[in-house]
C-alpha cells in the first residue's frame, strides 16, 4: 500500500479528467440550451397575451387568470347605444301592433280619414236637396237622378278611403319595421367600436410575442456558443495528452 503512487500514471489521469470534463461542459451546455429555450417559450407566451387597452369609444380588458375578454363602451356611447336600443324595442313594438290586425288598422285610419271628410259630403247633400227643392224636382225622377250620382261620388270617395286606409296601415308596418331595423343596426355599430381596442391590445401581445421569440432564438444560439466552446476547450486539452503520451517525450509510470 505504501508504494501504490509508483503506478499511478499522471498522463493517464490528466487524459481521463479531460474527456470527462469535455462531456460535462457538453452536458451542461445542452441543458443550459434547453433551459434558455423553455424560459424564452414561457416568456413568449406571457408577452403574446392580449394587453387591456382603451380610447375615447371605450375598453377591451383581458383576464389571463379566466382567460376571459370584456368589452366596455364609454359613459357617452353607452347613452347612445341605450337610446338606440330603446327606439328598436318601441318601433318593435309598433309595427307588431299594426301587423297584429292590419284590417282593423286600415279600418282605423279609415275613419280617421273619413271624420274629416264627412262634413263637406253632408253640406253637399244638403246643398243638392235645397237647390232640387227649389227647382221643383225634388222627388222626381230627374232630381233623383241628381241625387243618386251624388251618392254614388260620395260612396266611391269612401272607398278609395278605405283602400287607402289599408295601405297606410301597411306603409305605417314597414316603416316601424324599417326604422326598428336601423335603429338596431346602429346598436350594433356602436357596441363593436370596442373591438378596435380588443384588436389593437392582440396586436401588442403578437408584436412582443415575435420579439421574445427572437430573444428566445438569440438566448439559445449564446448558450450553445458557450457550451461548443466550452466542449471545444476540454476536448483539445484531451487530444493535447493523448499525443503527448504517444509522443517520444512521454515517459509512463513504471509498473
Amino acid at each position: 500500500m505504501a508504494d501504490w503512487w509508483k503506478d499511478w500514471d499522471m498522463g493517464d489521469t490528466i487524459g481521463a479528467a479531460a474527456n470527462l470534463g469535455a462531456g460535462y461542459m457538453a452536458y451542461k451546455g445542452a441543458q443550459s440550451s434547453a433551459d434558455a429555450q423553455s424560459q424564452a417559450a414561457e416568456q413568449a407566451y406571457q408577452r403574446s397575451q392580449p394587453w387591456n387597452t382603451g380610447g375615447l369609444f371605450g375598453a377591451a380588458t383581458f383576464d389571463p387568470e379566466t382567460r376571459t375578454s370584456l368589452q366596455t363602451l364609454s359613459p357617452e356611447m353607452q347613452a347612445q347605444y341605450d337610446a338606440a336600443m330603446g327606439r328598436s324595442t318601441a318601433n318593435s313594438a309598433l309595427a307588431s301592433q299594426m301587423g297584429a290586425d292590419p284590417e282593423a288598422m286600415g279600418k282605423k285610419f279609415y275613419e280617421q280619414q273619413k271624420a274629416l271628410y264627412a262634413p263637406d259630403q253632408e253640406q253637399q247633400r244638403l246643398e243638392r236637396e235645397n237647390r232640387l227643392v227649389s227647382q221643383g224636382m225634388f222627388g222626381s225622377t230627374g232630381g233623383q237622378m241628381q241625387m243618386n250620382s251624388l251618392l254614388d261620388a260620395q260612396a266611391q270617395q269612401d272607398a278609395q278611403a278605405q283602400i287607402a286606409g289599408y295601405d297606410k296601415a301597411q306603409a305605417m308596418q314597414d316603416l316601424y319595421r324599417s326604422r326598428q331595423t336601423g335603429d338596431l343596426a346602429q346598436a350594433q355599430q356602436i357596441g363593436q367600436m370596442p373591438q378596435a381596442y380588443s384588436q389593437t391590445g392582440m396586436g401588442i401581445g403578437s408584436n412582443l410575442s415575435n420579439i421574445a421569440s427572437s430573444a428566445a432564438n438569440m438566448q439559445s444560439s449564446a448558450a450553445k456558443g458557450m457550451s461548443d466552446a466550452n466542449a471545444a476547450m476540454w476536448g483539445g486539452l484531451a487530444t493535447g495528452v493523448d499525443k503527448y503520451q504517444n509522443s517520444a517525450f512521454y515517459t509512463p509510470a513504471k509498473k
